[in-house]
């Protein structure tokens, strides 16, 4: 596949991270050899390459903080290369910053990691827990964070590697809804069920929803299970799975929010 028709597939995403990637794939392909991108990709990138045979001489493993990641790091196979033979770069690691006076939120973490000069897709999600930040990099980037980090908002902090065994969950709200389509208008209402099917199609028209990371304003674009749904002003959710069909032939789905 030529770089043109690669990039063609991710249409609406950043051009560079999709460049990178085609260096990637295209570097494993000429050394036969794994490749580990340092760049964590957002779903819209990520779930192409898992759900779509682009390459039949490749094969692909997107390793995040967690199941329920979003950002992911790609590790590009050529079809035979076993894969227990690879060593990663990935390294899951904590910021301690326990104290009794201030509670940090998610933005005094990320906000202290990018005064680094880091790029935002050089790191994976974070997962605030008590003052604790858990996130995933790369083992260089990794160093730049521990060499360079001592103090965030004047707490000071410890930096560590952590197993992938210590990672918390996310925090969600689940919420159970009854539909008469898996349409992008139905989910919508769902998610917020103060919301008409009007009003959500007028947030579809206005560019305010995102499915996997991606404008859509087609009202009657199909949802499918574990697709995210950002909605402007109300936040995020995973469209997790549907239950059952009711006697009435109505579909009753579980949300989750990101809280």
């Amino acid at each position: 596949m030529n770089k043109k028709t690669f990039l063609s597939l991710f249409s609406g995403i950043d051009e560079f991270l999709i460049a990178s990637l085609f260096d990637d794939i295209s570097l494993c392909e000429t050394i036969d050899y794994p490749i580990e991108t340092k760049i964590f990709y957002p779903p819209s990138v990520w779930k192409i390459l898992e759900m779509r045979h682009i390459f039949s001489n490749l094969s692909f493993i997107c390793k995040g903080l967690n199941d329920y990641s979003e950002r992911k790091n790609i590790i590009i196979f050529p079809k035979d290369f076993e894969k227990e033979d690879m060593v990663s770069s990935i390294i899951y690691f904590k910021i301690d910053c326990t104290n009794k006076f201030k509670t940090l939120e998610h933005k005094d973490f990320l906000g202290t990691i990018m005064s680094l000069g880091f790029k935002r897709d050089y790191l994976g999600d974070l997962i605030i827990k008590d003052n604790v930040c858990y996130s995933i990099t790369t083992k260089e980037f990794f160093k730049i964070i521990s060499d360079n980090i001592s103090h965030i908002n004047k707490i000071p902090v410890s930096i560590s590697e952590v197993t992938s065994l210590e990672i918390p969950e996310f925090n969600f709200k689940e919420i159970i809804n009854t539909i008469s389509s898996l349409r992008l208008d139905s989910i919508v209402s769902a998610c917020i069920p103060t919301l008409s099917r009007n009003e959500a199609t007028l947030l579809i028209e206005k560019g305010d929803i995102l499915v996997n990371y991606i404008t859509i304003k087609d009202k009657s674009f199909n949802i499918k299970e574990k697709d995210i749904i950002s909605i402007k002003k109300y936040g995020k959710y995973i469209f997790e799975q549907t239950l059952n069909i009711t006697k009435k032939d109505k579909i009753k789905i579980l949300l989750k929010k990101y809280i």
